[in-house]
């Protein structure tokens, strides 16, 4: 069973609640005139753990299956060799995961770019290090070392899986798409894909597409909080309230110290179902999951909930 991937979450934060960014769409196509096909979505492996026989222990070799040809190959860099790691560098390495892990990301930036300036041909170790980027909002800075580690090792379909998060956090849709698909064809059984491809064809008003891929997110990593909550954000902006409560419900009972979805159960309480008092516990419980370490985003949107929470509380006792 796979998880979801920190960089698809950390990339994504900045797009607030369910009610105030919609994850769909008007049907918009792909900067060349486009839209996803289906048939072409596939996944990224999760960011590995480190061994101490390899850093690198735990790469996808599967070979491309045989889905159909996205409308731009894919690119296929050289590969070069990826030298044995020192066992003191493979300790940097599970030391700047673990930075990471916590929210760290300055300091993982920083942990990661020891690991590569001592190993500098460690395709994995540029991987992190745009892990942590992303969690900055440094998307451009983060390709480029999504780039690198590509280039160095192409069949590394975590790092394809990376990459179309953050170019999709960029903005560009057709690159995250082709590196959504490239990834799944490396590794079929990760999730991430799943949820960007999902992110993709809702954009474009495909929401029968959108709804199959958040399907396989869920049933790629079905004890994962994060695949619920990408497919309540999705099942919410097409009107299926019930639905999207019980996918929010099951993402807080799976993963209770993401503050994400409290805030979005709290903008489905205020806005579909005006259960008021609901929606203040958890803006509250957000912003105290968010304090440490200290998420700003987060508690922005907080505050911005919190004041329309007084707005619509004011409004219900004027009227």
């Amino acid at each position: 069973m796979r998880r979801i991937s920190r960089t698809v979450l950390i990339a994504f934060a900045a797009v607030g609640t369910i009610a105030l960014v919609a994850c769909s769409g008007g049907g918009d196509a792909d900067e060349d005139g486009t839209t996803p096909e289906p048939g072409d979505i596939t996944g990224a492996a999760e960011e590995s753990e480190p061994s101490s026989d390899s850093a690198a222990s735990g790469d996808s070799g599967a070979e491309p299956t045989a889905a159909p040809e996205p409308a731009t190959p894919a690119p296929q860099p050289t590969a070069t060799t990826e030298p044995v790691n020192t066992n003191e560098n493979v300790r940097n390495y599970a030391r700047a995961h673990a930075i990471l892990s916590r929210g760290e990301y300055i300091q993982a930036e920083r942990r990661f770019t020891v690991v590569i300036e001592i190993e500098p041909e460690f395709a994995r170790g540029y991987e992190g290090r745009a892990s942590a980027l992303m969690g900055q909002g440094k998307f451009a800075e983060a390709i480029a070392d999504f780039d690198r580690a590509i280039e160095l090792k192409p069949s590394l379909a975590s790092a394809y899986s990376g990459r179309a998060v953050a170019a999709l956090a960029s903005g560009d849709i057709l690159g995250a798409n082709l590196d959504a698909v490239q990834a799944r064809r490396l590794d079929p059984e990760d999730p991430n894909p799943a949820i960007v491809l999902g992110r993709i064809l809702s954009s474009a008003g495909r929401n029968a597409d959108a709804l199959e891929m958040f399907n396989e997110g869920v049933a790629l990593a079905p004890t994962e909080g994060a695949a619920y909550w990408w497919r309540a954000r999705f099942l919410y902006d097409m009107g299926s309230i019930d639905l999207a409560l019980g996918d929010l419900n099951l993402a807080i009972e799976l993963s209770p110290i993401s503050a994400a979805p409290y805030l979005d159960r709290a903008s489905l309480y205020m806005d579909a179902l005006e259960e008021y008092e609901l929606a203040r516990a958890d803006i509250e419980e957000a912003r105290s999951l968010a304090e440490e370490p200290r998420d700003r985003t987060v508690l922005d949107n907080a505050d911005a909930l919190m004041s329309r929470l007084e707005e619509l509380e004011a409004a219900a006792l004027a009227g």
